[in-house]
């Protein structure tokens, strides 16, 4: 198993004359859907394939609720999912409220081991 690349050509947007410069994309080899994910993970386990669809599909609703509540959440060696938020500026403290922010972001940090692993995967150039 290997991250599969390939070479794609961008001109630089300031300097439209120049030649192009080439850069290496990763190729996506598919997805992976829930059910899928359950069946890896029921094949791993004594646990049902249903019984790990139905956690997964209840990380899928608790997960947005905690957030909304502020709270980070953490979940082991995978990482942590919390929401960022993005405002402008005010001259002073009082100034500042709900209506400065501009956007909200979920933000995810993985794991120091999970981060590990994936610097580690090998890298195939393919045509």
């Amino acid at each position: 198993m290997s991250i599969k690349i390939r070479a794609i050509a961008r001109k630089n947007p300031r300097d439209l004359e120049a030649a192009p410069k080439y850069y290496a994309q990763k190729v996506n080899q598919g997805d992976v859907s829930l059910t899928q994910l359950s069946e890896i993970i029921a094949q791993m386990s004594t646990v049902s394939k249903t019984d790990v669809f139905a956690v997964l599909m209840g990380l899928t609703e608790v997960i947005p609720r905690e957030l909304s509540d502020g709270k980070i959440i953490r979940l082991g060696t995978l990482g942590s999912f919390s929401v960022g938020v993005s405002s402008s500026a005010v001259d002073t403290e009082e100034e500042v409220s709900s209506h400065q922010v501009k956007k909200l972001k979920l933000n995810f940090r993985p794991d120091a081991d999970l981060k590990q692993k994936v610097e580690g995967f090998h890298v195939t150039k393919i045509s």
